[in-house]
């Protein structure tokens, strides 16, 4: 039995894939599966969970290697991806989603792409699996959040930025 009730790769950014979650409801409330291994064809190595307050905005990050499966444990936020590969025919085109608790979802970021989140909640829980272990943010790029030439509409003005947020490079200078 798969937990997956509908997949769609969407067309604005080559290999983004956008899942619906099967929920099982009863008295009790909801359940639902995040991820099984024989539903995708990616194998995951690392978990990460990412706790939040209210205006925080984490990103934009990435690498050339890669994929990250994405939801929302609790909370709301919003999700920004954003294609970096020069060689992808989606390059620069970016895709915005709003994740929450209330409505079983993952998106399926593809290596080579950047991805940055905003809480918009009094608190998220961010989850993410990783293809690749973690080495630290020097094995990433960071691009910087309000690049003119992005030009991303972020919900919430004066977000709460880490220092590498907050000095993250313009998109035309990444290269992955």
């Amino acid at each position: 039995m798969s937990f997956i009730k509908n997949r769609k790769e969407l067309s604005s950014i080559e290999g983004l894939i956008e899942v619906e979650l099967e929920p099982y409801e009863d008295n009790r409330g909801y359940i639902w599966t995040l991820y099984n291994q024989k539903d995708w064809f990616i194998k995951f190595v690392e978990d990460k969970i990412s706790i939040s307050r209210k205006k925080v905005l984490r990103g934009l990050h990435g690498d050339s290697l890669t994929h990250k499966l994405i939801g929302c444990l609790s909370g709301s936020f919003f999700l920004v991806v954003v294609d970096a590969r020069k060689n992808s025919d989606t390059y620069g085109n970016i895709q915005t989603f709003t994740l929450d608790e209330k409505t079983p979802r993952l998106i399926l970021i593809p290596a080579g792409c950047l991805n940055g989140h905003q809480c918009l909640t009094n608190q998220c829980i961010f989850w993410y699996k990783w293809s690749k272990n973690y080495n630290g943010p020097e094995s990433q790029v960071t691009c910087i959040w309000n690049d003119k030439n992005l030009n991303i509409k972020w919900p919430l003005d004066n977000p709460i930025l880490s220092d590498r947020d907050a000095n993250g490079v313009e998109f035309e200078r990444i290269t992955i």
